[in-house]
Parts: C-alpha cells; structure tokens; sequence
C-alpha cells in the first residue's frame, strides 16, 4: 500500500460520505491545511484533518439528500451532527465552534 495522503486522511475521516473532491479540497484548504498530497502524519495533521472533515459535514448538514448521476444519499442530520461531535471530541475541538450545544441557564433570578 502507498503512502497515506491527508487527502486519504480526510476521505478516511469521512466515510461513509462521499462528497466531492472539489468539496474535499475546499475544505482541506480552508483548515489550513498545506500540500493536501503529501503524506499523512498523525501527530501533526490529525487536528487540521478533522477540521477540514468537520467543515464538510457542516455543509451536508443543510442537505437532506444528495444525487450525482446515478448515486444518491440521504443525510441524517442528527447523525452528521452525531459524527461532528465525536469528531471534536477526538481531537480536542470546541464542539460548540461547529454546531449548536444546548444551555442551562441560571434561572434563580426567577424565584
């Protein structure tokens, strides 16, 4: 097997969606992430990775379904936000950078 690319990283992180490679590098670029072909090393890619792959499933989460020639998906969106969060979790992210986290506020004021 040849080398890991963060490409392959990223379309790794991603299964089972398949989104474009035009959205795959988008997003790879906008996380900052440099030469999208050269090798994959964990230690020092694994964040910006994640990133990216959140920034994709961000994007599929406004989608309920998705169709290229004679593929479709479906999209769960408390799935999608199901795998966000774990994502964050994984890799140290703010869960609440990417997608809504409910609240509890003080009501004390109330009484």
């Amino acid at each position: 097997m040849g080398t890991l690319t963060k490409y392959d990283a990223l379309i790794g992180e991603l299964e089972p969606y398949t989104p474009s490679p035009l959205a795959l590098r988008k997003a790879l670029a906008d996380a900052g992430v440099e030469k999208p072909d050269s090798e994959y090393i964990a230690e020092a890619d694994r964040r910006s990775i994640a990133v990216a792959a959140i920034k994709v499933l961000m994007k599929m989460v406004v989608l309920t379904s998705d169709s290229m020639g004679k593929s479709s998906q479906g999209y769960s969106v408390d799935k999608l936000e199901k795998r966000i969060r774990a994502i964050c979790s994984e890799n140290g992210l703010d869960v609440s950078d990417f997608v809504e986290v409910p609240t509890v506020s003080d009501g004390s004021d109330l009484w």
